[in-house]
């Protein structure tokens, strides 16, 4: 993954992010108990986490239905994100080169705009996480503060009815109680604390148990994990001001659903009873940047008030679940096969369509294998050429492109070489290779040495030609290779082709 294309996921994010927000913004203007239904507004965090993460994958250009957009080389090649987390490990110098007299003043400011936004993203990671651990330190300083209750205190206290006190029992749920202005509330992800305040005792018992019904009701729904992934996801996404924005209204419909839960069935008295706590409750709370704690934002409690007078207050109808799960789904999709393919051109010379536009891998060529010949090591037929090379034997690029470097079990070390106009050449097998991931390559240049790593019978080296990622045979770009290739090659291709 490289810095440009961090900078247009980014892009497509932020588009994506504006719409949906509007989208969502209007949705819950029609229909209102859309405010409560947290599997919508965590089905929008996801559909925007899943647009900045394809756009990221290395095949996302093949889906793009938008005419490619050609940059020059040295714009299209900033520093990897990967190489950015190998610091330590002393590796080469990338060969990556300064902007091309010749790159349109238009798009020449990319080359320093990708890795500037590169660092910045980094950077807001580690402020996000930061902050993150911050708020977490400051519940376990009150875990730490706070006396846990066993179960004859329990069995005393007025907040819990039996069933609440059974729930507590069957799920192993500790419950703490601490002197100090905070809410009612869970901690902890995986194995959830009920934290109260001593405050609590000064309301009637049967405001009480509502409270600690609202937080059960909470541990019922794993909100908890719900909301450690909606972290996770802004954590990614923290750039996106839509991102936050959901992230406060999925919170939100947690606290409303759990009202609906607690609330569900009871008279009015009740439900006027859980309006006073819920307001004499924000009147003495200190609110904590984690854990979710019953109250809520101050700013909304005229419409959790409004919500617990009204009895009809309900669920939404699936169909309307139905539709706006089936919008999302096409804004997400159509974000990501509307974003344009990022190509690069190197001068005049981008799309090498001429067999003899390219020179040939290796100083002396012996063809071993032709494409698609059928052999006990590859009953599929073959995917490119086999080339007769001992071990060490310099490899060299047919023609100028963008490297990729990886390892693979099946090819061992390999180089990948974007030509620009989704042409590719693929080098594997190879024993060493001399230069780094990203690196700007030039027709002739070494790209490492011939092996057998992988899974080889012995040391050449195995080159193919793929177009859109589609396979093709390499002899319709190498010239020369029925005069350089061996008697048994010959016949093996005559025999199964007939030529």
């Amino acid at each position: 993954m490289s810095a440009l294309n961090l900078l247009q996921a980014s892009a497509a994010c932020l588009l994506s992010g504006l719409l949906l927000q509007g989208m969502m913004f209007l949705a819950q203007r029609r229909w209102p108990a859309l405010r409560a239904q947290r599997s919508v507004w965590l089905g929008a965090q996801l559909v925007l986490a899943s647009v900045f993460a394809l756009s990221l994958l290395p095949d996302s250009r093949h889906v793009s239905v938008v005419p490619a957009v050609n940059l020059p080389a040295a714009i299209a090649t900033p520093a990897p994100v990967t190489q950015l987390f190998a610091v330590a490990k002393a590796a080469p110098a990338m060969a990556v080169g300064a902007p091309q007299a010749d790159a349109p003043a238009a798009t020449a400011w990319l080359s320093w705009l990708a890795p500037g936004w590169l660092g910045i993203y980094l950077l807001g990671i580690a402020c996000v996480a930061w902050r993150y651990w911050r708020g977490r330190a400051t519940l376990r300083a009150l875990l730490k503060a706070a006396q846990p209750l066993d179960a004859a205190a329990l069995a005393m206290h007025a907040a819990f009815s039996p069933a609440q006190l059974q729930q507590l029992q069957t799920q192993g749920m500790g419950v703490l109680e601490i002197d100090a202005p905070v809410s009612a509330m869970l901690v902890g992800v995986w194995r959830p604390r009920l934290l109260l305040p001593a405050h609590l005792r000064q309301f009637t018992p049967e405001q009480q148990q509502l409270v600690i019904e609202h937080e059960l009701t909470h541990a019922r729904r794993r909100d908890p994990l719900v909301q450690w992934l909606a972290a996770l996801a802004y954590l990614l996404l923290w750039f996106n001001p839509a991102m936050r924005w959901l992230g406060g209204q999925l919170a939100w419909a947690q606290e409303l659903a759990c009202d609906r839960h607690v609330l569900a069935g009871r008279p009015q008295q009740q439900r006027q009873q859980y309006a006073a706590a819920l307001v004499r409750q924000l009147s003495l709370q200190t609110r904590f940047p984690a854990g979710l704690a019953f109250g809520g934002k101050p700013g909304g409690m005229l419409e959790r008030v409004a919500r617990m007078r009204d009895v009809q207050t309900g669920a939404m109808h699936w169909s309307v679940k139905a539709g706006l799960a089936l919008t999302l789904c096409t804004l997400g999709a159509a974000s990501v096969v509307l974003q344009p393919a990022l190509a690069w051109t190197a001068g005049e010379s981008a799309l090498l369509a001429k067999a003899t536009d390219w020179r040939h891998p290796l100083a002396s060529m012996r063809v071993t294998g032709f494409f698609g010949v059928v052999r006990p090591a590859t009953p599929k037929g073959l995917r490119g050429l086999d080339l007769a090379a001992s071990r060490g034997t310099p490899v060299f690029a047919v023609a100028d492109g963008m490297a990729t470097v990886k390892h693979d079990e099946w090819l061992g070390k390999f180089v990948r070489i974007n030509h620009g106009g989704g042409i590719e050449s693929l080098y594997a097998h190879l024993d060493s290779v001399a230069l780094v991931d990203g690196a700007v390559v030039k027709a002739g240049q070494t790209l490492g040495t011939a092996g057998a790593t992988g899974r080889a019978t012995g040391p050449h080296l195995h080159f193919q030609v793929r177009q859109d990622g589609r396979v093709q045979d390499p002899q319709t770009r190498l010239a020369g290779l029925d005069a350089n290739a061996s008697e048994h090659a010959l016949r093996m291709r005559k025999e199964q082709f007939g030529r």
